[in-house]
């Protein structure tokens, strides 16, 4: 009984992690195709902060596809680090597109320099758990 759960729950993850990854990749098409218009429209060098946006957008949505990926490539598993990496580079994004308030900027920085602090820490706290 327990493992005829454990399979149908197992399934309905599975279920629920492919069509995740269909709407993803649709807005990943979606904003492929806005940047296209965006970079073709006339007087494209006034649009640099929708260009960015799109841009930032486009390869947010390619990380989320490549974490789905993942997902399935490492049997359900999907580490934290993936996750701490998705995060930094999300940081960056924001960083490079609203980089006009200094304290902001810095307190995204600081946010970026404990990730990168969490990620040297998750290593060490495994040995010690192992």
């Amino acid at each position: 009984m327990q493992t005829k759960i454990a399979r149908f729950f197992t399934l309905s993850l599975n279920v629920a992690m492919f069509i995740l990854g269909l709407i993803m990749l649709s807005f990943l098409l979606r904003e492929g195709y806005y940047l296209i218009n965006l970079l073709f429209q006339p007087g494209a060098e006034r649009h640099f902060a929708k260009i960015a946006e799109a841009t930032i957008a486009f390869f947010l949505y390619f990380e989320f596809i490549a974490l789905v990926k993942a997902f399935f490539e490492e049997n359900a598993h999907i580490s934290l680090n993936r996750f701490i990496y998705i995060g930094i580079t999300a940081l960056l994004r924001v960083i490079i597109v609203y980089h006009d308030d200094a304290l902001q900027t810095l307190l995204l920085a600081l946010a970026i320099l404990t990730l990168v602090g969490a990620l040297q820490l998750i290593p060490k706290a495994s040995d010690h758990i192992n």
